[in-house]
C-alpha cells in the first residue's frame, strides 16, 4: 500500500506547483517624435518641392509678374522665407542676354512690398481650411530692372527657388 500512496503523492504534489505559477510582466516604452512640417499651397493645390510658373508681360515698360497668392500649413509658428535666384542672376534669353530681375515679396498684411533682400515671416495655418481669405497670401514679384525696348525679342527664362524654414 505504500507504493499506491506515493504515486499519489506525487500527483498532488505536481499539480499544486502548476497552479502556483508567478505571472511576469514586461515594460513597453513607446515614444513618438514630431518634427516639424510645412507644406506649401497655391490654389489650395499642394505645390511642395514642386514647380509653377510665372509668365511675365509688359507693363509700364517694363517686364512685370508674380505667382499667385502663397499660403503655408503645417505645425510650425510662423515660416522665414529666402529666394535664391538663377545662376545667371536673371533670366537667360537669346544669345545668352540675362535681364536681371528686381524682385520682392508682397506683405498681404500691408498691402506693401519687401526686397527679398531682406529676411520676410509669415504665418503658418494648422489646416487649408483655417486659411481665412484663399486670395490673400504672401506673393512672390517679378519686375525686369531694364526697360522692355533694352532686350533682344525672344524667349527669357530661369528658375527661382523659394526656401521655407519652419519656426516652431
Amino acid at each position: 500500500m505504500k507504493t499506491a500512496i506515493l504515486p499519489s503523492l506525487l500527483i498532488a504534489t505536481f499539480c499544486s506547483q502548476a497552479h502556483a505559477a508567478v505571472s511576469v510582466t514586461t515594460s513597453i516604452d513607446v515614444q513618438a517624435e514630431i518634427s516639424t512640417v510645412v507644406s506649401v499651397y497655391i490654389n489650395g493645390h499642394d505645390v511642395t518641392n514642386k514647380s509653377i510658373g510665372v509668365t511675365m508681360q509688359e507693363a509700364s515698360g517694363y517686364m512685370q509678374g508674380s505667382t499667385p497668392p502663397i499660403h503655408f500649413i503645417g505645425n510650425a509658428s510662423s515660416v522665414d522665407l529666402s529666394l535664391s535666384e538663377p545662376p545667371a542672376k536673371g533670366l537667360t534669353g537669346p544669345d545668352n542676354t540675362v535681364m536681371a530681375l528686381n524682385t520682392s515679396w508682397y506683405n498681404p498684411k500691408t498691402g506693401g512690398e519687401v526686397s527679398t533682400s531682406y529676411p520676410f515671416s509669415d504665418v503658418v495655418y494648422p489646416t487649408l481650411q483655417d486659411v481665412p481669405d484663399m486670395q490673400k497670401g504672401v506673393k512672390l514679384n517679378f519686375k525686369s530692372a531694364a526697360r522692355s525696348e533694352t532686350f533682344p525679342l525672344g524667349t527669357y527664362s530661369g528658375t527661382y527657388t523659394i526656401t521655407v524654414r519652419p519656426k516652431v
